[in-house]
Formats: C-alpha cells, structure tokens, sequence
C-alpha cells in the first residue's frame, strides 16, 4: 500500500499498516494512539475538540493528516512548537511518533483552559512527554525551535506573523493548509518574503502542507 493509495478511503486497520510500513510507527506507538483515539471519544460529546463528523476518520482524518508532517521535518530537527494545539493535531502526534529522539521537546500552545485539560489527560494516557502552555499565543515568550506547525489555526499570513519571534536560522514552518492555499500564499506576499514548497497531502486529495523558510517581513523599501 502506498499513501495515495488511501487518501480519503482508508480503513481504521488500513491507516495503521501505512503507519508502520511507510512511516515507521512502532505497535507501541499504535497503541499510544488507541489510547488518545478513546480519550478523544470521551471527551469530544464535552467540550469543542474536533467535528463530530470526525471522530469516525480518527485515523486518516488526524493521526495520518499529523505523522504526514514528520518526514518533510529536517531530520536534526528536535524542538517543535505547535500553535493553537486543540485536541493535539499535529502537535500531540509529533510529539508520540519523535518520542525516542534524545532531546526532543514538543511545546504545544493552548489558550483554552478545557482543551489544555484535555491535552494533559491524552498525553498522560499516551504516556508521551510533551509541555503544554495554557495561554494566548502572543502572551508566550519565543523561543528559536526548529520546527512550527499549526493546522487549523489562522490564515498563513496571521501565522508568519506570530511565527516570526520564533524563528532561527534554520527553522522550517509546516503548516496543513486547504483549497485556499495559493490565495493564502498571495495574500502572505504582500508582507513577507519567504521561500515556500507545497507538499501533496496524503491524508486529503484537497489538502497539503506549506513549507515555509528564510522567512522575513518585508520593509518598505522592498514594498516599493
């Protein structure tokens, strides 16, 4: 089986074999995402996680649509900061799937008070390491991280903004972004010059991920 092979159709038991086969994913690991996909069930009827309509493509919908991001990451890469985690995609699957990496520090920001309960919860279920800030993004003092996802969050010219503080010399910007992209990355144009690459979406025929580099606000000159 190979990836396209199961964007939009797969199985539960389809996306798990792909994992282990083209990803890598350890069993431990697939259980580790059992255990997230029964804390997700419990909590989702509670408070504002994911769609409903969802929760029944837990695996292709959000556990592929997050490892999808892994491989296009550097492979010295070791701290990530996920923007907006939510219920923890991509952030909380990154953080299971580098797990082993010596180093690796996955941050997950959350201004939700109820979605940070919840993110404790499945990562203490998952027994994964991951360090959760309970606060407004632009509240959270920067730090340089290798890697930046958020999925979901805000439009791309938004996210190179809070991205910026962020960044170092060699920082890579993964962002999973729809059928708005290229209006996205046109409208982000007009602020800042970057270096962007479009990666096909494995997990969604309609979606993909921006990789975002050498990012920098534009100053008025190069506006003229």
């Amino acid at each position: 089986m190979r990836p396209h092979e199961l964007i939009g159709d797969g199985t539960p038991e389809e996306v798990q074999a792909l994992l282990m086969l083209d990803y890598g994913v350890s069993r431990e690991t697939i259980d580790r995402f059992l255990a997230y996909q029964a804390i997700l069930s419990k909590w989702a009827p509670r408070i504002n996680l994911v769609g409903a309509s969802t929760l029944g493509s837990f695996w292709d919908r959000h556990i592929l649509d997050s490892a999808q991001i892994l491989p296009l990451a550097s492979p010295e890469a070791k701290t990530w900061v996920d923007f907006g985690s939510g219920a923890g995609f991509p952030g909380l699957v990154i953080a299971a799937l580098i797990q082993p990496v010596d180093g690796a520090q996955v941050t997950l920001i959350e201004a939700s008070t109820k979605r940070c309960g919840f993110l404790r919860e499945a990562a203490r279920a998952m027994e994964v390491k991951v360090e959760i800030v309970n606060d407004k993004l632009e509240n959270v003092m920067p730090r340089p991280v290798d890697i930046i996802t958020a999925r979901a969050f805000t439009a791309l010219d938004r996210l190179l903004a809070y991205a910026n503080p962020w960044q170092g010399s060699q920082t890579q910007a993964l962002f999973p972004k729809g059928e708005e992209v290229s209006a996205e990355l046109e409208q982000a144009s007009t602020n800042w010059i970057f270096k962007s690459t479009i990666h096909p979406s494995v997990s969604d025929a309609r979606g993909c991920i921006v990789e975002i580099t050498e990012c920098q606000l534009r100053t008025r000159s190069t506006q003229l």
